[in-house]
């Protein structure tokens, strides 16, 4: 037998218990289970999270408790730790495990010895122990039961001591002891509801309180139900997984140098309301004495489309109002890449509203909540009450979005297809952007064969074109004025150049599911719930997009009269029917139903054919608009022949 044990344990077994049996003796850190550590495991809870749910040993007088003896059997080892922690919380002492065996033959536990926490000594601090000094908990005290399996699987008292060499916990002090501090089900489901509440730990320890009819009932202290309170919150977050893409915060150094620490790759961003709200203190003679220079201040931060022109603009300033010496103007122009526009739209911030509209971005966002004599604790109970109330607001957005529907201003098929993608305030923005393509005429500036170079502008305002590039094959554009990077809404610009390259309906990598009516969960297919991932998005556009093409020819086909009419509308009920059972199939409502080894590789397979053809049919509509332009380009060189032969044979005539 392999012996290995800490000076703080002394061997515990009897000869007579290890017969022949071939087995491994482990310690267990004395350290391990402090007894005044205030920390509590709640994702895996001491054993005993089953207590009260395990049968039992009753004495011969009918008590549910009775004093463990040497024979008395258990089922398992955890209904051995059950009993003994039931029977301690009788007595009043907190119990811990200690050393083990484990058999040589497989490696199972077939010993354990579960101790009185205040067993043994606690070791004597090295250099490496933390310096903080901590009570002493540990008294060597010899209580203790041993359990050992049996080869038929029962689980024996080999040892019981009974005595303790210390005073033991009175009845309404007991539920202090770390052993019988327990978070049940039925109060996490509490704890849970008040804390969605807005409730705070002393809130909750109270209604609890209250509801168990004393504190010695309640079965666990302040402390554990903060703690639990901490990892249901970080529960709900969830985790330290990836670094966001930007964050926007106050100008503040000391959050700047926090925000550099903890989001080295993060983009970071001061608000810009904020920047106003201090120009109007730190300027106010200005604002006062000039009252056009707030209008012209703000055209400078928020219209510039440009690096040169934002520089060109802030000088003119400067010059035009006499600040080139003033050091707010001169500190700010410093830090510019952290606010202004023109130096942050190459990183997506989700950018909806403009700066006029700050009133009812973050700042209004705690607004009734907060204040200037807010204490930390007050900020987050009330920051959870600002949530609850802009999610109150989402809910009624949705409402919104789904029961009233924006009136469509164009005949556009993409307009058809956006309404019902978007949210109705993201479509409202698209929709306006849209519009607008019809005075931003797009020419055609350079050709390589694969990408294709368009000057858009304005009508009549062609000092301020944009320049869009834009893939034929992958239907993919960019825009100088960055504006779907920044926001993820795509810009007119780019709008102007798909209405002149016949792109009828949005790209798939054009539709983040952010902005759509989908994006905070799946779809639902005749009451099953299909969540779709960002890629599964990207093919979900891709097939509404040929869908449209095919739906329009269906249209101008299945109107010209009454019979045709009514084909189109039973063919359409048919394949729609079809269309359901394919999906309902594809999503089983048993899971167990799918053969897991094999339909993986061969959904892999489909799904790497389906990204080729795709990919084919992407590059074929590439060729077929270039074939069209070709074809186009021909019948008007046709067409111009036509009319100087005319000519040449009148003039013969003549």
């Amino acid at each position: 037998m392999l012996f290995s044990i800490s000076n703080s344990y002394e061997p515990i077994l009897k000869p007579e218990l290890l017969s022949n049996t071939q087995m491994d003796f482990h310690p267990v850190n004395v350290d391990e289970f402090d007894d005044d550590a205030t920390a509590l495991d709640l994702e895996n809870p001491l054993p005993f999270d089953n207590y009260g749910h395990v049968d039992q040993p009753v004495s011969a007088s009918g008590d549910p408790n009775p004093e463990p003896f040497e024979g008395m059997e258990f089922d398992s080892e955890q209904s051995a730790r059950v009993f003994y922690n039931s029977y301690a919380r009788c007595i009043g002492f907190s119990i811990r495990v200690s050393v083990y065996q484990r058999s040589r033959r497989d490696g199972s536990i077939i010993c354990r010895q579960i101790v009185c926490s205040r067993e043994g000594f606690r070791r004597a601090a090295g250099q490496n122990r933390s310096k903080r000094q901590r009570t002493v908990t540990r008294v060597g005290c010899r209580a203790q039961i041993t359990v050992k399996k049996q080869s038929s699987g029962k689980w024996v008292v080999s040892k019981f001591v009974k005595d303790h060499n210390h005073e033991l916990v009175p009845p309404d002090k007991v539920h202090c002891l770390r052993s019988h501090r327990h978070v049940s089900g039925p109060a996490r489901s509490l704890i849970d509801t008040l804390q969605a509440a807005g409730m705070g730990p002393s809130g909750v320890m109270s209604v609890l309180i209250k509801e168990s009819g004393g504190i010695n009932n309640v079965g666990f202290t302040k402390v554990d139900c903060q703690n639990y309170m901490s990892s249901s919150r970080q529960r709900t977050l969830g985790s330290g997984g990836r670094h966001p893409i930007s964050i926007t915060t106050d100008q503040d150094r000391i959050i700047g140098a926090a925000v550099a620490q903890v989001f080295p790759e993060t983009r970071h961003r001061f608000c810009r309301w904020n920047v106003f709200r201090e120009a109007q203190e730190k300027l106010s003679d200005v604002y006062h004495s000039h009252p056009t220079f707030e209008a012209e201040f703000q055209r400078c931060i928020n219209l510039t489309e440009t690096v040169d022109e934002f520089e060109s603009c802030w000088e003119f300033l400067l010059l035009q109002y006499g600040l080139g010496d003033n050091e707010w103007l001169q500190s700010m122009y410093n830090t510019r890449k952290h606010w202004v526009p023109v130096y942050l739209r190459d990183t997506f911030f989700g950018e909806m509203s403009t700066i006029t509209q700050g009133s009812d971005g973050m700042n209004s966002y705690f607004d009734g909540y907060i204040n200037a004599s807010t204490n930390a604790q007050g900020l987050i109970k009330q920051y959870e009450k600002a949530v609850a109330s802009r999610y109150e607001k989402e809910v009624k957005a949705d409402y919104d979005t789904l029961n009233a529907s924006p009136t469509l201003k164009t005949p556009s098929p993409m307009e058809k297809q956006a309404v019902n993608l978007y949210t109705k305030k993201i479509f409202m923005k698209f929709q306006e952007e849209l519009v607008e393509t019809l005075v931003y005429p797009a020419t055609a500036i350079d050709d390589t064969g694969l990408e294709v170079s368009y000057r858009v502008a304005k009508f009549r305002e062609d000092h301020k074109a944009h320049f869009v590039k834009f893939d034929t094959f992958r239907k993919k554009a960019s825009c100088s004025c960055q504006m779907f990077e920044y926001s993820g809404i795509i810009c007119k610009h780019v709008l102007a150049v798909f209405r002149v390259t016949n792109v009828l309906t949005l790209p798939s990598p054009y539709i983040l599911k952010r902005w759509t009516r989908n994006a905070k969960n799946g779809v639902t297919v005749d009451g099953c719930n299909v969540e779709i991932t960002g890629n599964s998005l990207e093919s979900y556009a891709a097939r509404y997009d040929n869908l449209c093409h095919e739906a329009i020819k269906f249209m101008e086909v299945g109107t010209e009269s009454m019979h045709a009419f009514n084909i189109a509308m039973d063919a359409l009920h048919e394949a729609a029917s079809k269309v359901a059972c394919s999906i309902i199939k594809k999503f089983p409502s048993n899971p167990g139903q799918q053969n897991q080894s094999g339909s993986k590789d061969q959904e892999k397979k489909i799904e790497e054919l389906n990204t080729e053809v795709e990919y084919a049919s992407q590059r074929c509509e590439g060729y077929r608009a270039k074939l069209m332009a070709v074809l186009k380009d021909m019948e008007e060189q046709k067409l111009k022949l036509s009319v100087k032969v005319q000519n040449l044979r009148l003039t013969l005539k003549d």
